[in-house]
């Protein structure tokens, strides 16, 4: 198995960037999405109902219209668990509400490869099968893992695809949170582990070596579904777009209609207090990817458990209180807004230093003092 650098995945996953050779080009995806209507992996659906009944994706001609900035139009649908929304400016282009509609289209064939709530998807045959035979799974989900390999090696182990068994031992899984005991927890990493993931290039088939194991997109999918949406947009002709799922994954590029726009801004919010702005900037060309624990903890013994565990030690990892990065694809940015998270305000930084080419928001609380600190990472312009 080749093991790529964070430069590598940019050239292939980046914003705008062509995938080639070995991997599924988003053009042929397209022309086999139009031609085949009803290939769903959970089943069977006529694309005009699609489009045009009580599963239609949302389309507006007015949020997010501040002062007398132009317009924009949005096309949205829940998919992935939240909201999918794509930001075009209005009447720029005549066929762009078209191609918003075939990119949504494209983000559910990516939700059905990899969602682990959709029992007929690659990566649930992986989970049910995986411990028994190697399991033939599609160019996209292959690509996926390789990637996850890799952000686990980058962080040391800090981002793991693998690392469902955790979140059920802690019930955030179920929504419902609480503190497992220390034989539950040793029982859940038993089955953690990336080095377990057997991805075999030339039959594209994933065997996993252990037991009970699993594998959770969660950290990564919605980031890849934005790159592969990206790539779609501008092969349609559609170069000035945002693309977001759920705020917390975004792809931006080209720039919002209006005088001296250079691209479009975006604000980042308190994690824990929603009301509040840290700031904003721009983002041109480039995706986003912010992991906090501001929605999934609980409290017990006076101390706050978040849903993102340290898949090294078991732990919900309390160093941080969000991380967000900035780079040219969203499925980098998503998993390493992850991996930062875990690793710790330090570790993080460590990170950064040695990849000049990641921009990092990092949000604690200083230990010693107890007040909030907010520390950028390779920002030229701080």
């Amino acid at each position: 198995m080749s093991e790529r650098t964070v430069q590598d995945w940019f050239s292939l996953l980046g914003v705008g960037a062509r995938v080639v050779q070995d991997t599924l080009r988003v053009s042929d995806l397209r022309d086999k999405l139009l031609r085949i209507d009803s290939t769903r992996i959970d089943g069977e659906f006529n694309r005009n109902q699609h489009l045009s009944g009580t599963l239609d994706p949302t389309v507006s001609q007015s949020i997010l219209d501040f002062g007398k900035r132009p317009l924009l139009q949005a096309v949205s649908r829940p998919m992935m668990g939240c909201q999918f929304e794509i930001l075009l400016n209005q009447h720029q282009y005549a066929t762009g509400v078209d191609a918003a509609l075939t990119t949504l289209q494209l983000i559910e064939h990516i939700e059905n490869s990899l969602s682990v709530y959709r029992p007929h998807s690659y990566v649930s045959k992986v989970n049910r099968f995986g411990s028994l035979r190697p399991v033939w799974v599609d160019q996209e989900t292959l690509q996926l893992v390789h990637l996850a390999i890799d952000v686990h090696r980058w962080t040391g182990g800090a981002f793991d695809v693998t690392a469902g068994s955790l979140s059920e031992a802690w019930g955030f899984s179920r929504r419902q949170g609480s503190l497992p005991s220390p034989e539950q927890i040793q029982s859940a990493l038993a089955k953690v582990g990336t080095q377990h993931l057997q991805v075999d290039d030339d039959s594209s088939t994933i065997a996993l070596s252990q037991p009970g194991m699993c594998i959770n997109t969660g950290g990564i999918g919605k980031g890849y579904a934005l790159d592969r949406a990206a790539e779609l947009l501008l092969e349609s002709g559609v170069n000035d777009f945002m693309i977001h799922g759920g705020l917390s994954s975004i792809v931006a590029y080209g720039r919002r209609s209006g005088p001296l726009s250079n691209g479009w801004k975006v604000a980042l919010k308190h994690p824990w207090r929603w009301e509040e702005t840290l700031e904003t900037f721009t983002l041109h060309n480039q995706a986003l990817g912010t992991s906090g624990s501001g929605k999934q903890y609980f409290h017990f013994g006076g101390r706050r458990y978040s849903h993102l565990i340290d898949p090294r030690s078991g732990w919900p990892a309390d160093q941080m209180m969000s991380a967000t990065v900035i780079c040219p694809s969203a499925a980098v940015a998503d998993s390493l807004a992850t991996g930062l998270f875990i690793l710790g305000p330090q570790a993080a930084r460590d990170f950064c230093q040695q990849h000049p080419t990641i921009r990092a928001i990092l949000v604690y609380t200083a230990p010693k003092s107890g007040s909030q600190k907010i520390e950028h990472c390779n920002w030229s312009d701080q």
